[in-house]
């Protein structure tokens, strides 16, 4: 048919971020990541893709929607590729340095992004293995 025509529609932004999670993950060895933290609303489906493609890979993932979601002790409240919402121990080992990728989805505040990774350096700072570099 002449009258349909089929293109990608997806935003460049959220191009961008999952191109940057597939380098993450197809360099998680060579980079040694701990795991990969996806900070945005559990309600979009952008940002629940960006679980998925470290999750199928077999790399370690949380996706989180806001900075609380980490605790001070040591568990991270976050919602898995099916939707489940599950609390679990977050950094395996606290005595050594933490690699980690982050990534959020397009429309998650620079801020949300910013205080996750706050609350992983005050976890790690109270834990007593922080080195702010």
């Amino acid at each position: 048919n002449d009258h349909y025509m089929e293109f990608d529609t997806i935003c460049d932004a959220t191009q961008e971020r999952q191109d940057a999670v597939h380098d993450l993950v197809e360099n998680s060895s060579d980079l040694g990541l701990d795991f990969i933290l996806v900070v945005g609303g559990w309600d979009s489906s952008n940002t629940a893709h960006l679980l998925e493609i470290p999750e199928h890979a077999g790399v370690r993932s949380f996706h989180i929607n806001r900075a609380e979601c980490i605790g001070a002790d040591n568990t991270i409240t976050h919602r898995t590729v099916d939707g489940e919402i599950v609390t679990e121990t977050f950094v395996e080992d606290l005595g050594k340095d933490v690699v980690m990728g982050v990534t959020s989805g397009a429309s998650t505040p620079d801020a949300a992004v910013q205080d996750s990774l706050s609350q992983i350096f005050l976890l790690k700072k109270v834990h007593g293995g922080a080195k702010e570099e």
